[in-house]
């Protein structure tokens, strides 16, 4: 299986580009400057065979805000071996991270890698991939995002008049127009985390439950909001 992987690596780099991906529903912001020039510079490093320096954008810098192009790139230089240890395991479970939004070159590229191994060596990539999608993955990246927005939306008053007060003495950090959008965002990122919650397989029950709680207490202030606004 070592030589197939080898040979599998060789071309893996040829069939992605750095072309924007199709969002597919992640409810997150666009790429900003920083994190495209931030991947200009980690390819340029790559391209130079500065491999060390790369992996560090792409592990520190990038791959932690969810860009999913740096997590396909660190599970690339693992299968190839690429300034860390060849790992295909450990390859595989960034390709997996990098294909959560369904990009179909990703989804193929990890589809392809995980069907030439065995029963042992896809449970070690379930263990990996868990511990990057805790930590990085969408799930967890929608999670933060949502806590924020209810943070923003937990500023306002319950009463619509006071409300009104408060801006117009400019004694409320945030407009009604900031609370709307608040909503508005809530609502897309309430909807994807239920559809998640549906299809990932490796979620936990506690994960489960805690994500539950986050998703009700959502649904309540958005409620509460909307009786009042």
């Amino acid at each position: 299986m070592t030589s197939l992987i080898s040979r599998l690596a060789a071309v893996l780099l040829l069939a992605v580009s750095m072309a924007a991906l199709s969002q597919d529903g992640f409810p997150g912001g666009d790429a900003s400057r920083n994190i495209l020039k931030a991947q200009e510079k980690a390819d340029s490093y790559f391209a130079k065979g500065k491999f060390d320096k790369a992996m560090l954008i792409y592990r520190d810098e990038l791959a932690p805000v969810g860009d999913k192009y740096s997590q396909y790139m660190i599970g690339y230089m693992y299968l190839a071996g690429k300034g860390v240890q060849e790992d295909a395991i450990m390859a595989s479970a960034w390709y997996r991270l990098a294909a959560q939004r369904e990009n179909a070159q990703y989804v193929r590229i990890c589809d392809g890698l995980l069907a030439l191994f065995n029963d042992e060596q896809l449970s070690r990539s379930d263990q990996l991939y868990v511990g990057l999608r805790q930590d990085m993955g969408d799930m967890m990246l929608v999670h933060k995002m949502l806590q924020r927005d209810l943070q923003i939306l937990r500023h306002r008053s319950g009463s619509e008049l006071f409300l009104q007060a408060e801006i117009e003495r400019g004694s409320s950090r945030f407009g009604r127009e900031e609370f709307d959008a608040a909503v508005s965002r809530i609502v897309s990122r309430i909807e994807y985390l239920e559809r998640q919650m549906a299809v990932e397989k490796t979620l936990a029950e506690s994960e489960k439950e805690e994500l539950a709680k986050l998703l009700d207490a959502a649904e309540k202030e958005v409620d509460a909001y909307n009786v009042n606004r």
